[in-house]
């Protein structure tokens, strides 16, 4: 025997009495009303006869979504999660850095724990979803797949590129531009032609953005051979690109009328006594002066542009006749741009070596260390100093002085972390972290307590490189 009672009567009866039979009186349907007793009130009938419905036919089992690929690839990833004790550290660093200095700060703490081989426990996953997106290319699958996951519509091509294992020239216009970057930066370092060819293969179907992301990575070993392709830039629509084309080519004139770096090392005088200079006195100072008197701030910027950039600091130091680390430290630190610059040569180049002397270097001999300063220098780093390094990082002057700065400071607000104390402690390896802390004793516990927190994350996790 049929049923009186089908889905559709069933979920309007539900919604009656869900609603109240005042708001909504029960819509009896004339094969029902037939059977109903006509000398009561039909609401417990009909609520009966619902709730047999619903207990015997029962409602249709929902159906199913498909798992994304984003999502069963991020329980693929093998590496195991981070410790208790460093996820502990970690969560504590997100409460007690300066908001003003988070964005820079947990981006730095997520490299460390890449570094070390872990990944984020899955429900921590939304809570650094920002930080995690702020350096994709440095995330493991697991971060990268849930990257995808959350992924707006409009960013399709985007969010699966993030999940690819490794970038490659059949999947690598997928994937973000930064990391698309590096990659033609990458192949440049390896065949410069290549590396040319596949910015030449997208190039009218990219925004500007994009191409310039893409244009920047010609600077990795830029030759006279790029000279065709820059040129053809005069008449790009985007004036951005227009105006890097212009540099880079200004940078192709500078190398070959001045015969390499010879105006860049004429920046660099060595002074002292006349024994000095002719080898038989104590050794030189050696300075640093741009020639850039009567210029404006924009025309000053280009010349550094035009000295410095692409220079590799190798080259340039046998050119000035002097160790890289000399040169490094006679950069005053209003030159800030130039030591980026030549981090940026380094970086091209995949140098990573020689960026960790520079920034050994540069916080060694520096008298007085400043945020914006350490900012760059810990974003640059993509390992911790070497112990020795940290070593005399530690005993420097320029250390001694930003934490009696803090000590001594008499307005409470100005006794605050200004990110000097949490940077530094981003670029210190495991060995010094005791040295580290010590080194903090002078100052209060609320001035120290993100960089403590972070100390603690590194003692926290494991030594094993991934």
């Amino acid at each position: 025997m049929a049923s009186v009672i089908d889905p559709q009567t069933h979920a309007r009866l539900r919604q009656s009495f869900l609603l109240g039979l005042t708001r909504q009186p029960p819509t009896i349907p004339p094969e029902l009303a037939e059977l109903l007793p006509r000398d009561r009130e039909p609401a417990l009938p009909l609520l009966a006869l619902a709730a047999q419905w619903q207990r015997f036919a029962g409602t249709p089992a929902p159906v199913a979504e498909a798992v994304p690929d984003a999502a069963r690839r991020l329980h693929e990833d093998a590496r195991p999660i981070l410790p208790d004790a460093a996820r502990r550290a970690l969560k504590a660093l997100t409460r007690s850095v300066e908001k003003s200095l988070a964005s820079n700060v947990v981006p730095l703490a997520l490299r460390r724990v890449h570094a070390a081989g872990c990944r984020l426990h899955p429900f921590d996953l939304p809570d650094f979803a920002a930080a995690i997106k702020a350096e994709a290319s440095e995330q493991g699958l697991a971060e990268r797949a849930f990257l995808a996951l959350i992924a707006s519509d409009t960013d399709d091509d985007a969010a699966k590129g993030l999940v690819f294992e490794r970038i490659t020239a059949e999947n690598w216009t997928t994937f973000p531009k930064a990391q698309r970057r590096a990659f033609v930066a990458g192949r440049r370092r390896e065949d410069a032609a290549a590396g040319r060819a596949l910015i030449e293969s997208v190039w009218k179907s990219e925004p500007a953005p994009v191409r310039a992301a893409l244009l920047d990575a010609l600077t990795a070993r830029l030759s006279d051979d790029d000279k065709p392709f820059l040129e053809s830039l005069a008449s790009d629509r985007a004036d951005s690109v227009k105006q890097l084309a212009a540099q880079l080519l200004a940078r192709l004139a500078e190398r070959g009328e001045h015969g390499g770096f010879a105006e860049a090392a004429r920046c660099f005088k060595r002074t002292g006594s006349l024994l000095a200079k002719v080898g038989l006195g104590s050794e030189s100072t050696l300075t640093f002066k741009l020639p850039s008197d009567g210029m404006k701030w924009q025309e000053t910027e280009a010349l550094r542009e035009r000295l410095f950039g692409g220079v590799q600091l190798s080259a340039l130091a046998a050119a000035v006749g002097a160790p890289p680390e000399a040169l490094i430290a006679a950069l005053p630190p209003s030159e800030q741009r130039v030591l980026t610059l030549l981090m940026d040569a380094a970086e091209d180049q995949g140098d990573d070596d020689m960026v960790m002397r520079i920034i050994g270097a540069r916080l060694t001999t520096s008298e007085q260390l400043h945020g914006y300063a350490l900012m760059v220098l810990a974003a640059k780093a993509r390992q911790p100093l070497a112990p020795a390094v940290a070593e005399r990082v530690l005993a420097s002057a320029g250390w001694r002085k930003a934490v009696q700065e803090i000590a001594d400071a008499t307005v409470p607000a100005a006794q605050k972390d200004d990110g000097r104390l949490v940077l530094m402690a981003a670029l210190m390896p495991s060995a010094t972290i005791p040295a580290f802390i010590a080194s903090l004793n002078a100052l209060t516990p609320a001035s120290t307590r993100a960089a403590k927190d972070f100390a603690e994350l590194i003692v926290a996790l494991p030594n094993s490189a991934p």
